[in-house]
């Protein structure tokens, strides 16, 4: 992976509300306090594969989660279609970096939003979810079975109060397949679209 710059900005939930602030930058070079998966944030050091978990995609087929992800640097992030507070924010900012990355498709550049609720989220409910955001080739949806869901929220994040169902942070998978990088809590598109020129 190529040199990415040490500062990022950040935005996070205000308590207890989806309104979102600038705050302090996110180192990326690799620090004490993110040397393990479930840092808070940062480079995750040693990278970790992606689980070879069957999910079911917008178009209804299904697929292995690692081989969605292989041979692409891809953004991840945690959502489910009946969200109404952070879910819409982080579709907006996924929209908006689609539009920052117009050769993504021939850089091989992916976004994949991935539901935490299985059940509900069909792949019908994941189609109205893209089109509500306007999402074009090159950013997917999918679900996965109820009975791999602890296993992705351990590695991709969970919500740390009950007011956060799941994490906001954007997870940045490299193109053989392994996670490299979480940021901070509804990060920016800009640094989203930075960091996946780099990877």
């Amino acid at each position: 992976m190529t040199s990415i710059p040490v500062d990022l900005p950040r935005r996070r939930l205000c308590a207890g509300a989806a309104a979102w602030a600038a705050t302090a930058a996110a180192g990326i070079a690799p620090h004490a306090h993110a040397q393990r998966v479930f840092a808070d944030h940062g480079r995750v050091d040693p990278p970790v594969p992606v689980p070879d978990v069957a999910v079911r995609r917008a178009d209804g087929g299904w697929a292995s989660l690692a081989d969605l992800v292989r041979g692409h640097a891809t953004a991840l992030h945690l959502m489910f279609t009946g969200c109404s507070t952070v879910c819409p924010i982080q579709g907006a900012i996924f929209e908006r970096v689609q539009t920052l990355l117009p050769d993504r498709l021939e850089r091989a550049i992916q976004l994949l939003s991935l539901s935490i609720d299985p059940l509900s989220d069909t792949p019908g409910a994941l189609q109205a979810w893209l089109a509500r955001f306007g999402a074009r080739e090159g950013w997917i949806a999918a679900a996965p079975r109820a009975s791999d869901l602890n296993r992705l929220l351990d590695l991709f994040g969970q919500g740390r109060n009950a007011v956060e169902n799941h994490a906001t942070q954007v997870n940045i998978i490299d193109r053989r397949g392994e996670l490299v990088f979480r940021t901070s809590q509804l990060p920016s598109a800009d640094s989203i679209a930075d960091i996946l020129r780099r990877v």
